[in-house]
């Protein structure tokens, strides 16, 4: 439900306690008066026999067909007639109405209060309607709050911080995105949308060693480019750049740069076409070690900037709990999702939603499409964010209601997938940050412990498998995808947990991750330990952090959940 009544019949239940208030009230304590009526104008067939006051003759054209209707009609009444019928007057109250009996009325009472007594546990158990509208704020608010305004020299720091990443006379080049929001402030995907006419952010160094940043944009567009507003410390470094619909950007940038940049570092997120054009007239710096630094500028996340990850994370798991509070056996899946996007809403989050799945839809990673209603042994799976200050949440939960029934093997299945979150957490608390783990080793310590779960082997008993050995074969037979990735202004951003060439990278403290693993077992797919047509997957965010000592750890921005059965 959102912004409506609910379909669910228990959820109508509340009203009826204003109602029999409202009927008692009426019926113990009758109106003692009545109200006069207001005057009303006499009947027209009254009208039509008052006799006419004289002749008269017309003054004008409309008096003429208004005397010449009437003399047509003389049953009709005129105009004048109607206005100057006197009004009828009802007759005043009489004291001496009789009313219903006391008796009659004192038995009516007694049945509303004794059906009021039978509906009182219900009522009881039922939330108030009016909670379902309500805007109230949730304790994180004033906390988070403080967060939306960068301070000052936020972006200055990240200028001067991308430029000493970079080789000399090199350029860094973006679209409008994540990339470009994150260094100057403005032009994100929301701002600016990308068309096959270039909008292009480049960054440079000028002869004082200080950053400079050239905004390259249509000169059709410039106007409206230049009322995007700027922090004014990125103002007063810009430098606006504008070619014609006649000339390639990729020329009039490199004209603009001079001896400021000869080569470039693309922005992995940069179009195909783009990189092509900026080929032709400049050199890509290819240097692994150079683009790796340049890639760590947005990994590691700032103080600020993992407080407004936590913000985001904490809102979205309230609204996900307050999502399940309102829940019942039968709802849909969309009804929920209904529900879902309006809680997330309340806790301020910009663009809150989420996947919803119940049963052997939440099988498959991403559903099946369908609109399922909830049953009775069905799990619940969702997978929900949204942005605060523009950083994105990713939380999701598997979890059941109260009144469902749940088989045991169910519930040892999503035990098997939080050990599994549990492993990769606690592999990282046992490495050290001169010698770091690679990203793929988390991907394997997960999906070991649901390899052995899959072999019928109990994690604890069986022997144990090194994550690091880079020769053991990943098994993705159950859980399908990788363990995470990382988050920040994107919901999906570098680095990545996962096995192969994207997993050779090593670990840095102040990396945000997702840790979400999952086991799927398809209705039409394999039989594991009796099952199919069910699905768990368990996810939080966590960064990595390191002590004085040079140890890695972690800290969960979220959660995670501890046992089958908490609040989720």
């Amino acid at each position: 439900m959102q912004g409506g009544w609910s379909n669910h019949p228990s959820e109508t239940v509340s009203v009826l306690a204003s109602l029999r208030i409202s009927l008692s009230l009426s019926l113990l304590y009758p109106s003692r008066s009545c109200s006069p009526s207001l005057p009303r104008p006499a009947r027209l067939s009254s009208i039509s026999s008052i006799p006419p006051t004289g002749p008269r003759m017309p003054s004008s054209q409309s008096d003429l067909w208004r005397l010449s209707s009437h003399e047509k009609n003389p049953g009709l009444p005129s105009s004048e007639d109607v206005e100057a019928a006197p009004l009828q007057q009802d007759a005043p109250c009489s004291k001496g109405r009789k009313r219903a009996p006391f008796v009659r009325r004192g038995l009516m009472v007694l049945t509303f209060l004794t059906a009021s007594i039978w509906l009182s546990p219900l009522i009881g158990r039922t939330p108030s309607l009016t909670r379902y509208w309500s805007q109230s704020a949730t304790p994180l608010d004033t906390q988070c709050d403080t967060l939306l305004t960068a301070s000052a020299g936020t972006y200055t720091v990240r200028l001067e911080t991308l430029v000493s990443s970079l080789p000399p006379s090199t350029v860094w080049v973006a679209e409008p995105g994540a990339s470009a929001s994150y260094f100057i402030g403005s032009f994100s995907s929301e701002e600016w949308w990308l068309s096959e006419r270039p909008f292009l952010v480049v960054v440079g160094q000028s002869f004082d060693g200080r950053p400079r940043v050239y905004l390259v944009t249509p000169t059709f567009e410039a106007l409206r480019a230049r009322l995007l507003e700027l922090p004014e410390e990125v103002r007063h470094i810009a430098r606006w750049v504008e070619w014609r619909e006649d000339q390639s950007p990729y020329q009039v940038l490199g004209a603009a740069l001079e001896d400021d940049g000869e080569t470039f570092v693309l922005d992995p997120m940069v179009r195909h076409f783009v990189g092509q054009g900026l080929r032709k007239v400049l050199q890509e710096e290819t240097d692994e070690e150079v683009l790796a630094s340049v890639s760590l500028i947005r990994e590691r996340k700032t103080t600020h900037e993992v407080d407004l990850l936590r913000c985001a994370n904490q809102k979205t798991l309230h609204a996900i709990r307050q999502t399940r509070k309102r829940m019942y056996l039968g709802i849909s899946e969309s009804q929920t999702s209904n529900i879902l996007e309006e809680e997330m809403a309340k806790t301020g989050l910009i663009g809150g939603e989420g996947l919803v799945l119940f049963g052997e839809d939440a099988a498959l990673p991403h559903g099946s499409g369908t609109n399922r209603r909830l049953g009775e042994s069905d799990l619940i799976l969702i997978d929900a964010g949204g942005k605060w200050g523009g950083y994105v949440s990713d939380i999701t939960r598997t979890f059941a209601l109260p009144k469902s029934k749940i088989p045991q093997h169910y519930i040892d299945l999503w035990e098997t997938v939080r050990q599994a979150q549990y492993a990769a957490f606690e592999f990282l608390k046992g490495t050290n940050a001169s010698s770091p783990p690679k990203l793929a080793d988390l991907d394997r310590s997960a999906r070991n412990v649901v390899s052995a779960w899959h072999r019928s082997e109990p994690s604890s008993s069986s022997p144990a498998v090194d994550p690091t050995d880079d020769a053991s074969v990943p098994d993705f037979s159950i859980f399908t995808h990788r363990l995470g990735h990382g988050i920040g202004l994107e919901g999906h951003e570098v680095p990545y947990l996962v096995q192969g060439p994207l997993g050779e990278r090593r670990v840095q403290s102040g990396q945000v991750f997702s840790l979400e693993p999952g086991i799927y077992l398809p209705q039409d797919g394999e039989e594991v330990h009796g099952m199919r047509g069910v699905g768990v997957r368990l996810e939080d965010c966590f960064i990595v952090t390191e002590d004085e000592q040079g140890r890695l750890g972690g800290e969960w921005l979220s959660g995670p959940i501890g046992a089958w059965g908490e609040e989720p």
